[in-house]
This record gives C-alpha cells, sequence and structure tokens, in this order.
C-alpha cells in the first residue's frame, strides 16, 4: 500500500505536515479572519529543507546543539512548544532535521560565541516539554549508505559521482546487507578521522562509564538495535580510552537512534521518557493516549480559562487531567464513557491529583445521548480518543461510522459557536468523510497524522458551524422565488425532503 500511496501521490516528503484549512477557506467570518478560527498549535512551524535553508547541511549541522524526540507526525506541536518556553532571538525550532522524522532540532541563531553559556537553562526548558520523548545533546548524524561508501573506497577516492550514481531502490537494497561489524568498522574510522566527536564523553573523567541505547525504526537493516548498541558503542569506548561502557548505574547514556536510512546520535539528558512522568494513575485503561498526545490536543482546541471541556470516551481521564494541570484548574472538565469502571476509575485518578468533582465531574453515559448531561451550546471544546474499533470490538467499519456520525451530529447541539472538536482516531480518512458529509455544521480545520507504536493514527480538528450559510441562501432564494409558482408545502416536502418551517438543524 505504501507503493500505491507513492505511485498515486508522488515521492514520500519529509516535509509534510499536517492538512490545514488555507485562509481563503475561512469564509467571511470575521474572528477567523483575524485568526482565531483557522490557527491551530503548530501552526507556521519550520521544517528541514536543504534547498530553503540557505546554508549547506554542514553549516546546519554546525548551529544545531539539541535535538528533542517525539512522535512521528508530532513534530509540529513539539517544535511550537519549544517556541514558547525558549528564547527564539537566540534559537530556531526545525523540525524533522535532516530528514530524520520525530526529532526537532533546537539551532543557535549565531554560530559564534559561547554556545555553553546558557546550557543549563535551555537544558532545564528541554525537561519541562510536555509534547517531548526525549531531550538529545546533539553530536552527529550520518546516512546508513554513508557506511558502504567508505568502506567500498578510501575517503580521498569517494565523490559525488559514487554517492549520486545508485538509484534510491538500490540504495535501500543494498543497506540490507549492513552488518554490525561493518558499523563498528565505519564509526571508529569517523572518530579516528575526527569527522564525528562526542563531547560528554571528551568531557567524562577518568574511569567514567557511559550507556549506548538504540531505537530502530524502518524495516530492510541487516542489523538489530542491540548489535548496533554493542559495535558502535564498542567504537566509542576503543577510541575514548579514559571511559568504560557499563550496562547500569551509568554517568551518560548516548542515543543512536536509527530512523529508516538515517542515523542520529545525541546524549541523552532526561532519565526516563518526559510523556511518562505525569498523572500517576491509580486506575490505568486497557488503551490509555500518552500525555504528550494529549497535550498536543488540548492545545489544538484553543481553550481559554473558564471553558468547559468535555471528552465523552474519557477512558482512565488522561486528556482532561492533562487539560487541568495545563490550565491550571482554570477550566471545567466532563468527562463520560460508557464502562462504569472507567468512569469510575477516571474519578478516582482525578481525585488523586486534587480535581475534585467541583472542576471534574464523571459520569457513566454513552457519548450518542451525551445531551442529557450537558446543556445546550455550554461546551467550548470537546477533546477525545475516538474508540479505533480495536479494542471495543467493533469488527464492522460500518457500526463506528454510525457511531462517528452520531456522536458529531449530537456534540454540535452541545458545543458553542466556533466550538472545537478535536479527535484522535484510528481511520482518519474515514472520519474526514463524515465531516465533509456534515459540513453545514463544521467547519474542518486540520488532519495531522501521527505515528503510535505501529499504528497511524490522525489527529482532527474542526470547529462548529452556528448557522450553515449556504443552507439559508438557498432558502431565501427559494422562498422568494416561490411567489411566482404555485407549489403546495407537501410538494416542497417531497421535493427537498424537509419542511418548509424546518429549523436549520
Amino acid at each position: 500500500w505504501i507503493t500505491q500511496i507513492q505511485t498515486e501521490e508522488g515521492v514520500l516528503d519529509s516535509t509534510a505536515g499536517a492538512w490545514k484549512m488555507e485562509e481563503g477557506d475561512i469564509g467571511n467570518d470575521n474572528a477567523a479572519l483575524e485568526g482565531e478560527g483557522g490557527h491551530v498549535f503548530g501552526d507556521n512551524v519550520q521544517f528541514y529543507d536543504p534547498s530553503s535553508l540557505g546554508r549547506s547541511e554542514e553549516e546546519f549541522a554546525k548551529s544545531v546543539e539539541y535535538v528533542v524526540k517525539t512522535n512521528m507526525g508530532a513534530e509540529s506541536y513539539c517544535a511550537a512548544e519549544m517556541e514558547e518556553v525558549l528564547d527564539i532571538e537566540r534559537y530556531t525550532m526545525v523540525a524533522r532535521p535532516f530528514g530524520v522524522a520525530g526529532y526537532v532540532a533546537v539551532c543557535r541563531r549565531m554560530i559564534e560565541g559561547d554556545h555553553n553559556s546558557d546550557a543549563s537553562s535551555v537544558e532545564a526548558a528541554l525537561l519541562q516539554l510536555r509534547t517531548a520523548h526525549h531531550a538529545l545533546r546533539y553530536h552527529d548524524h550520518f546516512e546508513l549508505s554513508d557506511v558502504l561508501t567508505s568502506l567500498a573506497a578510501p575517503a580521498e577516492e569517494v565523490t559525488a559521482e559514487t554517492t549520486d550514481g545508485a538509484s534510491q531502490d538500490d540504495e535501500t537494497e543494498n543497506i540490507g546487507s549492513i552488518t554490525g561489524e561493518m558499523l563498528y568498522e565505519f564509526y571508529k574510522a569517523r572518530l579516528v578521522a575526527k569527522s564525528a566527536s562526542i563531547p560528554s564523553l571528551v568531557d567524562l573523567e577518568e574511569g567514567g562509564t557511559f550507556r549506548t541505547t538504540c531505537q530502530r525504526i524502518g524495516s530492510g537493516h541487516g542489523f538489530q538495535g542491540p548489535e548496533l548498541e554493542r559495535e558502535i558503542g564498542g567504537a566509542m569506548s576503543e577510541y575514548y580510552t579514559h571511559i568504560k561502557p557499563k550496562m547500569d548505574d551509568f554517568d551518560i547514556q548516548i542515543r543512536i537512534d536509527v530512523v529508516t536510512t538515517k542515523v542520529i546520535i545525541g546524549t541523552q539528558i532526561n532519565i526516563d521518557d518526559l510523556s511518562k512522568q505525569r498523572h500517576f494513575l491509580r486506575f490505568r485503561n486497557a488503551v490509555t493516549i500518552k500525555t504528550n498526545l494529549a497535550y498536543a490536543m488540548v492545545r489544538c482546541a484553543n481553550i481559554k480559562n473558564g471553558d468547559l471541556v468535555v471528552d465523552p470516551f474519557c477512558g482512565s481521564g488522561t486528556i482532561l487531567l492533562e487539560a487541568l494541570d495545563v490550565y491550571q484548574k482554570k477550566i471545567k472538565c466532563v468527562g463520560m464513557d460508557v464502562s462504569r469502571r472507567s468512569a469510575n476509575g477516571a474519578t478516582e485518578n482525578a481525585l488523586a491529583e486534587g480535581f475534585g468533582d467541583d472542576i471534574c465531574k464523571f459520569h457513566c453515559c454513552d457519548a450518542r445521548n451525551f445531551r442529557k448531561k450537558l446543556e445546550e451550546e455550554s461546551v467550548n471544546a470537546i477533546v477525545s480518543n475516538l474508540p479505533w474499533g480495536i479494542m471495543t470490538g467493533h469488527k464492522n467499519v460500518s457500526d463506528l461510522q454510525t457511531m462517528y456520525e452520531v456522536f458529531l451530529r449530537t456534540a454540535w447541539y452541545v458545543l458553542k459557536d466556533k466550538g472545537r472538536i478535536v479527535m484522535l482516531v484510528l481511520r482518519g480518512l474515514q472520519l474526514t468523510r463524515i465531516i465533509r458529509k456534515l459540513s453545514g455544521r463544521y467547519r474542518l480545520i486540520s488532519v495531522n497524522c501521527v505515528r503510535t507504536t505501529n499504528n497511524l493514527p490522525s489527529i482532527v480538528v474542526v470547529e462548529k458551524l452556528a448557522v450553515d450559510e449556504v443552507r439559508v441562501a438557498v432558502k431565501r432564494q427559494l422562498g422568494y422565488l416561490a411567489q411566482f409558482v404555485n407549489v403546495s408545502s407537501e410538494m416542497y416536502n417531497a421535493v427537498h425532503y424537509e419542511k418548509i418551517d424546518e429549523k436549520t438543524f
């Protein structure tokens, strides 16, 4: 299916980001034209594009000081948050640096000067990121094809023709022949030639210890992650003779991550995954959204202090707990779940974090009937991880489609004008078709695909339209021209499939 997408849509683009509503699609909505209606958290983030950098990759690499790891597809959210916590006059954020998906680079605008003068404050800020998994001091990156090239010929004999001559398919196929031993030889030679350096290891005191870890993403590799850890870690250990590797109780952790054909190396400055350090849950659902994606969804909802936020498929309550934490209890939340066990568990989780019934309530309720729990036009935002149909037993796609459509139709009544719904859903294409079907009720703002473990769900953002302007315009025309024809109300109903005095919805 990947080949089919490439055939239909062209070569895969590493700069491909979320689909967003164009400014011209906003219409005559004054608030939207001012930026409120169409803005989504993560807009206007810079993606790595060599043609627009205005400098070589080598010059760009010199400006990179840190790289932050997040979900693939969520780089724009992470970069936007980083722009809020770092000094953007001194640093610029670039998503997918060197074409490495799932990373955001922190680049110093001016290469000259003391690079480490504010290192502690920068690292402290990075460790507080809500959208990230790991934060690294950047050291090095390379292509796996470089391993083949360097071992095939001496460095002085390698030319552009050598590397550019093979097709991309041939290159991918050849990468499968790379072994752990080849990686060792390549990186040892790279260190000896001073093409790469690991300052964190250089600065370690005599007898200091380090550990290498690897996350390998992609297929077609001829090596496993542990093998890469051992071989490249061994090369580092042999080159930096004053230190030694150690699996536990180590001083420094070096990450060597492989993303398809690209390798990026850095010193990890966090201990545990940053997305696992929030919301100590007393109750955990079978499927629980990671807090970093929950944060991104909450930010996409354009919530303000005093707003009412609802999650009709709340599970263990992670999204609402994140919202209450982000907005420091200055909002009110209502969670619902068809499972009484989940509703009770979410209540227990909220109480454990100090969120009482006065600001956060949970109900055992079917989301298709949640108008019974909420007043009409009382909700500012709905943020939810919709059922994917995997754990819930919905094997029939049409059943999910019906659920999604009924949910969206029902949600329209409780949302305020321009209120948003932010949804994480596995079947992104199916949901967007339903939203287009309901185009008179909602404006589709953004669709962004992200990677979670081994799935590709989408974060879909829609905004309520209080009035279907097209429908109103057509009815006005019909009302005016009706005086010139002899048509009964029964005939009108038969032709237009609605009564003359029927409300907009």
